[in-house]
């Protein structure tokens, strides 16, 4: 299993999504002999702690598999001026 992030900045340079949101995503690709239950299980816990969600999923001719989960960047904006 490879796990590529690919960071808002970027995501927003190669034009993925929707322009109008910041999200960064986190591409799975598996290969064909490696067991479906160790997959799901990654993507479930990618979900449920990192936040993520499935966004595609594509199942390639070999039986490989690609799945593209994002996630919302939240920007923080400081509420204190804080000056020396």
């Amino acid at each position: 299993m490879i796990e590529k992030l690919i960071p808002a900045a970027q995501a927003n340079a190669l034009e993925i999504g929707d322009a109008a949101h910041r999200y960064e995503y986190l591409v799975i690709t598996t290969l064909p002999h490696e067991q479906r239950s160790l997959i799901r299980g990654a993507i479930r816990e990618h979900a449920e702690y990192g936040k993520w969600e499935l966004m595609r999923s594509c199942l390639f001719e070999g039986g490989g598999q690609k799945y593209w989960l994002r996630r919302r960047v939240t920007r923080v904006i400081p509420t204190l001026n804080i000056r020396a």
